[in-house]
C-alpha cells in the first residue's frame, strides 16, 4: 500500500539534496553516493536546449550528479549554450569530486538569453553547502512562475519513489514545461519512465504550449528488483502532475478528466486530452460554467471513435456526480451545479464512451484572467 511521507529526496539512501536561489535565479544540486543507473524521457520540441543534449549525452554513462538552474533556459544559445551546460557540469563535478561525464544538466526560464555564468558558479557552490540539509531548498531553487515548492515521497512498502519538479506555465502533452528529478532505492527496467510519462506528465495541460526544457528523470540507487514498479512509478508520476496543475499559472480548479468505455486506452487517450486541452472547457470550468457541450464537442474532434447515441457525460464535485449527457441533454439543476463549482478547487469530468473497455485520465487546470496576466508581463 502507498504512503506518502514528509520530504521528497532525503528520504532515498545515498542521495543528498541541496539548492540555492537569489531573485529569479537559483540552483538545485542533486549527488549520489556512487554512479547509478539513469533513465530520461525529454522534450519532443524540436527546439531544444543545450542542457538536454548534453543530458541526453550522459545518461548511458551512469549519473552520480544532477545540476538544474532557474531563470535562464540556455535556449537558441548555439555553441557557447553548449559549453555552458558543460561548464555547470564541470563546475558542479568538481565540488563533489566525481566525474564530469556522470552529470547531468537541466535548465529552465527565459529562452534566447546566455547564462550569467559567475552567477551560475556562484550558486552551484551555495548549493553544494547546502547539500542534505533540506530537498525542499533545491524544489524552491528550480521555480520559476511556480508559486510553491513541488518535492513529494511516496513509500510503497518494499521500496521507495522521491522527486523535485517545477512546472507551472507552457504544460501541454508530450511533456510540459517541466523538471522532474527522480530516485529510487529499487531498480527500474527500461521504458518504465517512458510509459509512466505517457499516463502522467503527457496528460496533463494548462495552457497548450509546450517547452524547449522539458526533462523527467530518474536515477536508481539500488541493486533489488521489485515487482510492480512500473506500476508505482506511473502513481509517483500521476501525483507529480496533479500537483504542477494545482500550481499552474493563474490555476483556480484543477480539473480532472476520466474517460472510461472507449474502444481502446489509445482512444481514450485521445478523448481526454482533447478535453483537457479545450479552452473552452478550461474557461467554462474558471466560469463556473458545467457547459458538457464544449467537452461534448472535444471529444468528437478528439479522432477517438464516438458514438453519440452511446455517450455519457457527468460533473463530479467532492464524490457527488451529476449525469448531464446520456445519448441526449439530460436535465438537471444548472443553478445548483453553478455554486457548487463556485466553491470547489478540483472538478472531475467523467465520460463514458460505451464502446469498450479502454481508459484514461488526465489533468488540467482552468483559464483565468491571472494567466493572462501572468504570461503578458513574463519577462
Amino acid at each position: 500500500m502507498m504512503k506518502i511521507i514528509a520530504g521528497g529526496l532525503d528520504n532515498i539512501p545515498g542521495v543528498r539534496a541541496g539548492g540555492f536561489k537569489e531573485g529569479k535565479y537559483g540552483v538545485a544540486l542533486v549527488a549520489f553516493d556512487s554512479v547509478c543507473k539513469a533513465e530520461g524521457v525529454y522534450t519532443t520540441n524540436k527546439m531544444i536546449a543545450p542542457p538536454l543534449k548534453v543530458t541526453k549525452s550522459k545518461i548511458k554513462n551512469g549519473i552520480q550528479a544532477i545540476v538544474a538552474n532557474s531563470g535562464n533556459a540556455n535556449c537558441s544559445t548555439g555553441d557557447k549554450g553548449m559549453k555552458d551546460a558543460e561548464e555547470m557540469c564541470r563546475i558542479a563535478a568538481k565540488h563533489l569530486g566525481i566525474s564530469q561525464k556522470n552529470v547531468a544538466v537541466a535548465s529552465t526560464g527565459i529562452i534566447g538569453r546566455y547564462l550569467d555564468m559567475e552567477a551560475i558558479t556562484d550558486r552551484i557552490g551555495k548549493a553544494y553547502v547546502a547539500l542534505g540539509k533540506n530537498s525542499g531548498a533545491a524544489a524552491r531553487a528550480i521555480m520559476t512562475t511556480d508559486t510553491k515548492p513541488k518535492e513529494l515521497c511516496i513509500d510503497f512498502g518494499s521500496f521507495k519513489i522521491a522527486g523535485i519538479a517545477k512546472g507551472a506555465g507552457m504544460i501541454h502533452p508530450n511533456m510540459a514545461t517541466m523538471i522532474c528529478l527522480m530516485a529510487t532505492d529499487a531498480v527500474f527496467t527500461a521504458g518504465d519512465l517512458k510509459k509512466a510519462v505517457s499516463q502522467s506528465f503527457n496528460m496533463m495541460s494548462i495552457d497548450n504550449d509546450m517547452s524547449t526544457n522539458d526533462i523527467a528523470l530518474i536515477v536508481s540507487t539500488g541493486k533489488k528488483k521489485v515487482k510492480g514498479f512500473g506500476a508505482a512509478l506511473t502513481e509517483f508520476c500521476q501525483e507529480m502532475a496533479r500537483m504542477m496543475v494545482a500550481d499552474g499559472e493563474g490555476v483556480t480548479k484543477v480539473i480532472e478528466i476520466e474517460v472510461k468505455g472507449a474502444k481502446t486506452d489509445a482512444d481514450a487517450r485521445k478523448a481526454a486530452r482533447s478535453i483537457g486541452d479545450s479552452c473552452l472547457v478550461k474557461t467554462a470550468a474558471f466560469g463556473n460554467n458545467p457547459n458538457w457541450g464544449r467537452v461534448a464537442a472535444a471529444a468528437g474532434y478528439s479522432g477517438a471513435a464516438l458514438v453519440e447515441s452511446k455517450m455519457k457525460i457527468w460533473y463530479e464535485i467532492n464524490g457527488e456526480k451529476v449525469l448531464l449527457f446520456d445519448g441526449f441533454a439530460k436535465a438537471f439543476d444548472r443553478d445548483i451545479w453553478v455554486e457548487k463549482l463556485k466553491g470547489a478547487k478540483e472538478v472531475k469530468i467523467i465520460v463514458d464512451l460505451g464502446l469498450g473497455t479502454g481508459d484514461a485520465k488526465a489533468w488540467s487546470g482552468d483559464f483565468s484572467y491571472e494567466y493572462v496576466k501572468v504570461n503578458a508581463e513574463y519577462n
